[in-house]
């Protein structure tokens, strides 16, 4: 595992273990291919529900009806065509409500797809023409 050097510690230091990368760093590469390549038929947006906030904020957005375990993108395109993707951090797993959301979502007749791989999502972005056929990871 790799370590992290304190800059004003001394240099007998042992370091500290990297923390492993969120899904933002996911998050804003799929983001931006998706401005600079998505295909002008779709249209598409990221669901922000799984950040920390104050009570307060937290509240009012269950009172407004944010449901726990919904997929991080929606895409809408040609012919009612609805795809949802769910990001994930490298080694990361489903949910058990994010696993059951996904369920419903497949047995409704959805397209669904989670990953943790970039070259994966712009894979099958680019297999649904949700992305140009030019583009790859």
């Amino acid at each position: 595992m790799e370590r992290q050097l304190h800059l004003f510690r001394s240099k007998r230091q042992r370091g500290v273990p990297l923390l492993r990368a969120k899904e933002y760093e996911l998050h804003c590469m799929v983001a931006d291919t998706l401005r600079r390549w998505c295909n002008p038929l779709w249209r598409y947006t990221h669901i922000p529900a799984g950040e920390k906030r104050d009570m307060v904020t937290a509240m009012r957005l269950k009172r407004m009806g944010v449901m726990p375990g919904f997929p991080d993108f929606i895409f809408c395109g040609p012919g009612a065509s609805v795809f949802w993707l769910e990001l994930k951090r490298p080694g990361g797993r489903l949910s058990e409500v994010q696993s059951e959301v996904a369920l419903h979502l497949i047995k409704c007749g959805f397209t669904y797809h989670c990953s943790d791989d970039y070259a994966d999502i712009i894979g099958t972005l680019r297999d649904l023409g949700i992305v140009q056929a030019r583009v790859s990871a």
